[in-house]
């Protein structure tokens, strides 16, 4: 999460008309968690000086310089990608680079080149300094409200708004133009908030600077403005990594606390069960006894699991395919040495039938049976006088 000096922005776009008359439209942005909230909106048509008095003080903002002396180009998708002083060079061939601030914008392989003059913004920049503000970011016109026309009820690959024209193929910026007297021929929303188009590029700038951490942020190269927003997001760095520490510190004190108390009363715990230790060992071995005796008792009662031997004959009788003839049925008939020892519960079948896959479908019937741990066939042979066949199947339970 970002420090408290950027959950409050103000996105301010200044709009210069002639030498001394400015358009001034400005949104103040709040976020709540992951919650953006737009809490004050104004334009101020006026000369700087009455611009500046009615600028709200202490919040950071972002700035938007467009209208006279900021110019354009469209890059082609030979362009896109070159270095920015080459780029400059090869797009305004007849002037000199260190008389302007730059802005670069590059999607793909198309994108906008935006300039202005040094001189010119500076003094204003100053002008903004001096009177309090403090200035996070600057960029140049309007190619930075390409972050949010997804957030805008356009229609179509052209989203236009107050002079700004953005022709898009799907998703994908192809070019940007201004022209001050192109209007949106329908109302504009934001989500479900209805906004003046005047105020996008406020909203955009806005919207930009407080989610720079996502975002490729379209703003002018200009070193002081950006070395102090570099300044800012690293203090802010280090303050939650102090803020961290601390908690984390706090967090440690806390379990060691707990981890103390926690192993100070087992410790007792153990104090008081230490002078029980000898009499608990002496009655486990007797009930390790108990067990054993009651055990062979159970073997020697021919204990069956408790199943019902009706209920076990039932079961076999009742799934046998009627292709089988049932011979002989033994319940826990041990008869060798092993079995006698084991003495696991369990039913043996003897019987015939000319039909061996009714055997084999009636085993696996058996296996399905939930009280059946294992039905398997034991013997099968044919009689000699006859195509009968003779089988012996063990069921475990």
């Amino acid at each position: 999460m970002l420090g408290s000096e950027l959950t409050k922005i103000l996105g301010v776009e200044l709009y210069h008309h002639t030498e001394a008359q400015y358009s001034c439209r400005l949104i103040e942005l709040n976020r709540r968690g992951n919650e953006l909230e737009i809490i004050r909106k104004k334009e101020i048509e006026a000369a700087l000086p009455k611009i500046l008095e009615g600028l709200p003080k202490g919040l950071p903002i972002a700035l938007v310089l467009s209208g006279k002396g900021v110019i354009h180009k469209n890059i082609t998708s030979q362009e896109a990608g070159v270095d920015e002083l080459a780029l400059f060079r090869s797009t305004f061939p007849s002037i000199e680079v260190k008389d302007f601030y730059v802005q670069q914008y590059i999607s793909d392989t198309n994108g906008c080149l935006s300039i202005a003059r040094r001189n010119v913004v500076d003094e204003l920049l100053d002008r903004l300094k001096r009177a309090g503000l403090q200035i996070y970011s600057v960029s140049l016109g309007g190619p930075l409200a390409i972050h949010v026309l997804s957030q805008l009820n356009s229609y179509g690959d052209e989203v236009v708004f107050n002079g700004h024209q953005f022709l898009l193929t799907g998703k994908q910026f192809q070019s940007y133009h201004f022209k001050a007297d192109l209007k949106s021929k329908f109302p504009i929303k934001i989500g479900e908030e209805t906004i003046a188009e005047e105020l996008i590029i406020a909203y955009a700038a806005a919207f930009q600077l407080m989610l720079h951490e996502k975002l490729s942020m379209i703003v002018a190269n200009i070193e002081g403005v950006n070395a102090h927003f570099e300044r800012l997001i690293s203090n802010q760095g280090w303050k939650k990594r102090i803020l961290i520490f601390l908690f984390g510190l706090f967090a440690l004190l806390l379990v060691s606390f707990g981890m103390f108390s926690h192993y100070n009363q087992q410790n007792e715990k153990l104090l008081r069960e230490v002078g029980a230790q000898t009499s608990s060992a002496e009655q486990i071995e007797l009930l390790q006894q108990q067990i054993v005796k009651q055990e062979k008792q159970l073997k020697q009662l021919n204990w069956n699991g408790g199943y019902n031997y009706g209920y076990l004959l039932n079961e076999v009788g009742s799934s046998m395919p009627r292709q089988l003839t049932l011979l002989g049925v033994t319940m826990n008939d041990f008869k060798t040495d092993q079995e006698k020892l084991e003495r696991a519960p369990n039913v043996k079948i003897k019987g015939s039938t000319d039909n061996l896959t009714a055997v084999n479908n009636w085993i696996f019937v058996l296996r399905e049976k939930p009280w059946v741990k294992q039905a398997k066939l034991l013997k099968f042979k044919e009689e000699q006088d006859g195509d009968q066949y003779q089988f012996d199947i063990l069921i475990n339970y």
